[in-house]
């Protein structure tokens, strides 16, 4: 696996660890329903690794020569750890900038103010400054109140991996 920053294919069972893998940075495609023999075909093409709960996918993975993590376990935490011990990942941040549309994996940019106006609660508008747009599906996020459990997350993963 290489020293570049890994991309990832994440399989039905896995949707929330695709999410929290997205938020982190990772490119992380998620698909709710896909035939093994096209998500690899899609790890292959794309040079992604595949993570997943379904051992015999991972056979048939290593088979064709593309990189795979069997995950075991519900927890998000051991979840992170068992790729992490596959793949140095590095060290989490969470930086909106950096961090990938939870619903579609697209590109988060900045985005001002008065561009989303009537696109978003009047509240959230008056109490927020800074805002981002996915540039796939349009979707707009600010620092609200999960940001700050999803900060407390980072720290989580930072204080057990470093």
């Amino acid at each position: 696996m290489s020293e570049k920053k890994p991309n990832f294919i994440v399989d039905a069972m896995l949707g929330n660890l695709a999410k929290k893998l997205r938020i982190l940075g990772y490119d992380s495609k998620y698909f709710s329903s896909i035939e093994d023999d096209k998500l690899i075909a899609i790890a292959k093409n794309e040079k992604r690794v595949i993570l997943t709960k379904d051992a015999p996918l991972t056979k048939i993975a290593e088979k064709q020569n593309v990189d795979s993590i069997l995950i075991r376990g519900n927890d998000e935490f051991e979840q992170i750890a068992q790729i992490n011990a596959k793949i140095k990942l590095d060290r989490f941040v969470m930086n909106t900038n950096n961090s990938r549309c939870i619903a579609c994996n697209g590109n988060l940019r900045s985005v001002e103010k008065y561009r989303i106006i009537g696109k978003i609660p009047e509240g959230v508008l008056e109490r927020e400054e800074k805002f981002w747009i996915c540039d796939s599906c349009k979707k707009i996020y600010w620092e609200g109140t999960h940001f700050e459990k999803l900060q407390e997350f980072v720290n989580k993963l930072n204080n057990r991996f470093q």
